[in-house]
């Protein structure tokens, strides 16, 4: 857990800005792109009342940090889609330690706009770009650069964030889409935590196809019963009796056997967070 003194508020880049300069990066190779990188001198804008601010030491940190990591499983060649996952899983907890960010920064779109376009754009296009040989031109989605719920950098450091290093390394990805895309569970780390935890602790790893049923069934179940229940008035120990009691009757409903963990292993990866 970082000291509130410590952390970093990061630059910030307007959306109009972000997609002018994607529009030039779209027509460059990965090489050319990390040549043309200069952290070294920051020109960027900066919550106004920001007191401490990342510059060129902690930025260059962290493209190295990403970099390097990236470089493990085969950046620049083309590599698999579950090579990309296992990417994602390990830059998460590394890229949440690097940055020492404040999470009230994170929330803006404009910091992750800077993050993917001036820090790491040739990771962002390794990890979900498609170079088309006939226009020379990269295609990615929109939504992996400008939407803050999947854009590329934003979507790692706030999956460790909400769920802890732990959790978000042993869940599946599905599972944690299913998560922190829905706003009203992933939002509260308490909450998500424990759907997270207690999926792992009851189900079989085994059949990952029952396993998701389960987890989406227990989802729709605990956004119906969140209208007339309130989790934030709720203790962690509650929120745990609530969360098990949820998955069980889905269990029940869908004739899913579910295995109980040793008493003291259900709330595992639900480490705090600033």
């Amino acid at each position: 857990m970082a000291d509130i003194q410590t952390l970093l508020c990061y630059p910030r880049m307007p959306l109009y800005h972000a997609a002018q300069s994607w529009e030039m990066l779209r027509g460059q190779s990965l090489r050319e792109i990390g040549a043309a990188i200069d952290l070294r001198t920051v020109h960027a804008n900066y919550y106004p009342l920001a007191r401490q601010r990342a510059g060129s030491a902690e930025l260059l940190g962290l493209r190295g940090k990403i970099l390097g990591i990236a470089e493990e499983f085969g950046f620049p060649s083309t590599v698999s889609s579950k090579v990309l996952v296992e990417f994602d899983r390990s830059v998460g907890p590394e890229l949440h330690a690097q940055m020492t960010i404040m999470p009230a920064d994170a929330s803006s779109i404009d910091v992750w706009n800077f993050i993917n376009t001036a820090v790491v754009p040739d990771v962002v296009l390794w990890r979900y770009g498609r170079f088309h040989t006939q226009t020379k031109k990269w295609n990615i989605s929109e939504d992996r650069l400008f939407d803050m719920t999947r854009t590329t950098i934003g979507r790692l450091w706030w999956r460790v964030h909400l769920l802890g290093a732990e959790l978000a390394r042993r869940l599946g990805e599905d599972e944690v889409v299913n998560l922190l895309e829905k706003p009203r569970i992933g939002g509260y780390p308490p909450l998500s935590r424990a759907m997270g935890a207690r999926l792992l602790t009851l189900a079989s790893e085994s059949n990952t196809g029952r396993r998701m049923e389960l987890f989406r069934d227990a989802t729709k179940r605990l956004l119906r019963k969140m209208a007339v229940q309130s989790v934030f008035v709720m203790t962690p120990e509650q929120i745990d009796e609530f969360v098990t009691l949820l998955f069980l009757e889905s269990a029940a409903a869908l004739d899913i056997p579910v295995v109980e963990a040793p008493h003291g292993n259900a709330r595992a990866g639900t480490d705090s967070c600033y």
